[in-house]
């Protein structure tokens, strides 16, 4: 179920968590889908890429699953229109102008092959020699029946975009038609409600919807920050919804 982030301007933010300068972050974006036979690899790749995480970096990885393949027999339960114009924002920022599955982007910055682990271990290793130098405040998460809510402080609004987005692991489906018919698929940190906003104001309250089938347990919200003029992703953050 896609989600809508709402902004409003707060007049006072109480900041409970500041990021943590010290250590590097490297957001893992995978576009992928059902529908498509090379995108199981992608899948299995990046569960192994959040589940090896490392001391001195924090590995966030998100899979979008697109829309384009569904009209090859399997309609894709997780994908959406969203997830594919967000692929194609990419392929023009990043000018290769063009859009494929599976394919990964690191940072807003590096595409490639999504089930290309020897191109990952390299570019993991030039993105986790970078200390994050922007700042934001993440204020308290409350959480309701259907949604989650907070707040977050930014000093710099110039050129900056937000993205909120629920994640969950532990996904599978047993597909009946396509090019993936017959094989029962596994899939990790799954985008399930998602949006990106400007940030036009210092201080901001955002709110999320919770999807009716999400498995809390097993899920996390993500907030990254990224420059709206090349998409290079500043600031991350991800918190277990078991936490809230």
């Amino acid at each position: 179920m896609y989600t809508s982030v709402f902004f409003l301007l707060l007049q006072f933010i109480a900041p409970v968590d500041e990021t943590p300068a010290e250590k590097p972050f490297v957001i893992v974006e995978l576009f992928t889908s059902e529908g498509c036979s090379s995108c199981p690899s992608a899948d299995k790749l990046l569960s192994e890429i959040v589940d090896e995480q490392q001391s001195d970096v924090e590995v966030i990885g998100l899979s979008f699953h697109v829309d384009y393949w569904d009209y090859i027999g399997w309609k894709d339960p997780y994908a959406r229109r969203a997830f594919t114009d967000r692929q194609r924002a990419y392929a023009t920022k990043l000018r290769s102008y063009q859009v494929y599955t599976p394919q990964m982007v690191v940072n807003g910055k590096h595409e490639f092959v999504g089930s290309d682990r020897r191109t990952w271990a390299r570019v993991l290793t030039t993105e986790s020699s970078e200390n994050p130098s922007f700042k934001y405040e993440l204020g308290t998460i409350t959480k309701s029946k259907d949604q989650l809510s907070f707040s977050v402080s930014t000093e710099n609004q110039k050129d900056l975009l937000i993205n909120v987005a629920i994640i969950e692991r532990g996904l599978s489906q047993q597909v009946t038609r396509g090019e993936n018919r017959g094989r029962k698929l596994s899939h990790d940190n799954v985008v399930r409600a998602y949006d990106i906003q400007p940030v036009s104001q210092k201080n901001l309250g955002l709110s999320i919807g919770i999807p009716t089938d999400l498995d809390e347990s097993n899920s996390s919200l993500v907030v990254y920050f990224q420059k709206a003029s090349n998409y290079e992703i500043v600031g991350a953050q991800q918190i277990a919804l078991s936490s809230i």
